[in-house]
């Protein structure tokens, strides 16, 4: 009953969906906890399943409080074939030098081994390794580990600090579980978001920016990866999560965003998202800290329009964003429609951020397309959505 509490609080990315979480006799196992509450969070339900070895890191106890159930042998009821019937993905998460090599060996021969045998080619299967620095980089584990990859099973590559393989994030952890349950609507798909504030520099110690968290950007920029699109994720706000076909280009100055968008447009793109808060204005720089002074004055440039610079270049698919302070709903839609036609734009987001949505966990924004004027709100996780949601129906 506890987990209920918790579940599907964070996002409904998983909600209705069973993960089988095999946590094999890595010292990282002590992850696997938070790693279950995370998945539950994000409404998943949970089937841990312990190898031997795993138990003598974590008591059972520990992983069945955690978790919806646990299996820590296999019996007559034959449990490595019926769950893996009623499941969505198996992770093995951690996994060890171990378990990676019998299982890319077909040696079932524990909880952990028997489960992935039965699940892999009927269900995703992801291997999360974790171990010594020096026995990932051995030449028979790295062969097990392209074994893996090859027959279509995920790997996600350890974080590498202090000669280990570290358990990476359980944050990345589950975004890959997203990915591998999502349709792949944007598989093949080259987009671009661009999120954050820019800083534009007085001198070299003070800026002038916005409040602007990034986070909208981010969750899009999320959103569509889960989707199967590669994503350039130009930022000012970097997420530090180092994600598959998942590329951050940090940015400093609206220049800098300007040239990062021309660059990357240049490569290629299908969808450019424009969620970014640039500066309107350019400062001319001190060389040295100004001094403190009752009254300075600044000599401001307007800053360049990167969908207008943007525009000279490229005539592919653009989704906007227009921010506001104080105006009516009415008047948020004329001048997001204003927006829309003066910039050849697809989709137009714009929102009054006077009472919610810049700096901010929750957002009400406008949605508006050729065919679509709608309201979205609740948190940025579920207004990313919705934005991809009708792309997806109204700008494909």
């Amino acid at each position: 009953m506890h987990l209920e509490k918790i579940r599907g609080t964070e996002s409904k990315k998983l909600e209705r969906k069973k993960i089988l979480l095999a946590v094999t006799g890595s010292i990282a196992a002590i992850e696997s906890i938070k790693l279950s509450r995370e998945l539950i969070r994000r409404g998943a339900e949970v089937t841990g399943v312990m190898s031997e070895d795993a138990k003598k890191i974590i008591n059972p106890y520990a992983l069945e409080f955690a978790t919806d159930r646990i299996v820590t042998e296999i019996t007559g009821k034959i449990e490595h074939v019926n769950f893996v019937e009623i499941s969505d993905l198996l992770l093995v998460a951690p996994a060890s030098a171990n378990t990676i090599s019998r299982i890319a060996n077909g040696i079932s021969d524990n909880a952990v081994t028997l489960f992935s045998t039965s699940a892999i080619g009927k269900i995703p299967v992801i291997i999360v390794p974790a171990m010594s620095e020096s026995m990932i980089e051995n030449p028979f584990i790295r062969e097990n580990i392209s074994k893996l990859k090859n027959n279509g099973i995920e790997v996600v590559e350890p974080v590498y600090e202090e000669k280990k393989a570290k358990f990476p994030p359980v944050d990345l952890i589950c975004l890959y579980v997203e990915r591998a349950l999502y349709k792949k609507e944007m598989e093949g798909k080259r987009v671009i978001v661009t999120s954050g504030p820019t800083f534009e520099h007085i001198d070299p110690i003070r800026f002038i920016s916005n409040r602007s968290s990034g986070l909208m950007g981010k969750e899009l920029a999320f959103e569509f990866w889960r989707r199967g699109a590669e994503v350039i994720h130009i930022t000012s706000k970097p997420t530090g999560l180092r994600l598959y076909d998942f590329t951050e280009v940090v940015v400093r100055s609206v220049n800098d965003m300007l040239y990062a968008s021309l660059n990357e447009v240049r490569k290629g793109c299908d969808l450019f998202v424009s969620s970014a808060a640039p500066s309107d204005f350019t400062v001319e720089k001190a060389e040295d800290k100004m001094k403190t002074s009752d009254e300075i004055t600044l000599k401001l440039r307007a800053a360049p329009k990167i969908i207008k610079e943007l525009r000279k270049i490229y005539e592919g698919t653009i989704i906007g964003f227009k921010a506001e302070t104080g105006v009516s709903d009415e008047e948020l839609y004329r001048i997001a429609y204003e927006k829309m036609v003066e910039d050849r734009l697809q989709m137009v987001v714009a929102n009054d951020v006077k009472e919610k949505g810049m700096g901010t966990e929750d957002t009400r924004v406008l949605l508006l397309t050729e065919k679509r004027e709608e309201w979205a709100e609740g948190s940025k996780v579920e207004v990313a959505e919705r934005i991809v949601r009708a792309y997806l129906e109204d700008c494909p």
